[in-house]
């Protein structure tokens, strides 16, 4: 019995000077006066599904969903839902001013578009808030194969996705502020 309690207390020992030693000589590489990085923070579209109208007709949608690379400090002193500004932007570009030509959908130009969305986005916020916008998704299905219902038929791909997905969404991030 006594060896029992001999052993644990010398379990004990070795365990309290291994932990003293780690916190006392492990940290003395550090610098405290390194900033510390944060990691970029993202907001997140929904999916969003826009008419394509050609003389007065919807001739079909751009299903599109984008996220956006934001200034952090920034978001803080913004006080409207971004993703809101982003559908709007994005329904701007592509239903208003037709920037994208469906039967010319290879001639597209991704990076002038993402660069649209972001200064359109930091001249109606006032800041230099968006650095970078990524296309998760953006796809155009005619009419003619909404109607057709046909499921082996897929969506024109208007851009193949080479941006890496970004990180979830915080819960702070979701709430659009």
């Amino acid at each position: 019995m006594i060896k029992l309690i001999a052993t644990g207390i010398w379990i004990l020992v070795v365990t309290l000077g291994g932990v003293y030693a780690a916190v006392t000589f492990g940290n003395k590489g550090a610098n405290p006066t390194a900033e510390v990085v944060h990691p970029p923070h993202f907001v997140q579209s929904e999916t969003v599904t826009l008419p394509v109208v050609v003389d007065g007709k919807v001739s079909g949608y751009f299903i599109l969903r984008a996220s956006l690379q934001v200034d952090e400090d920034a978001l803080k002193e913004v006080n409207v839902p971004v993703p809101t500004f982003l559908t709007d932007e994005l329904y701007t570009l592509l239903v208003g001013d037709k920037l994208v030509d469906v039967k010319a959908a290879d001639k597209f130009d991704v990076n002038g578009f993402k660069a649209k969305i972001k200064d359109g986005l930091n001249a109606r916020l006032e800041k230099p808030l968006v650095k970078q916008v990524l296309i998760e998704q953006m796809d155009f299905i005619s009419k003619e194969e909404i109607e057709a219902r046909d499921p082996n038929k897929k969506p024109q791909q208007i851009v193949v996705n080479t941006d890496p997905p970004p990180p979830k969404a915080t819960a702070a991030a979701s709430s659009g502020h």
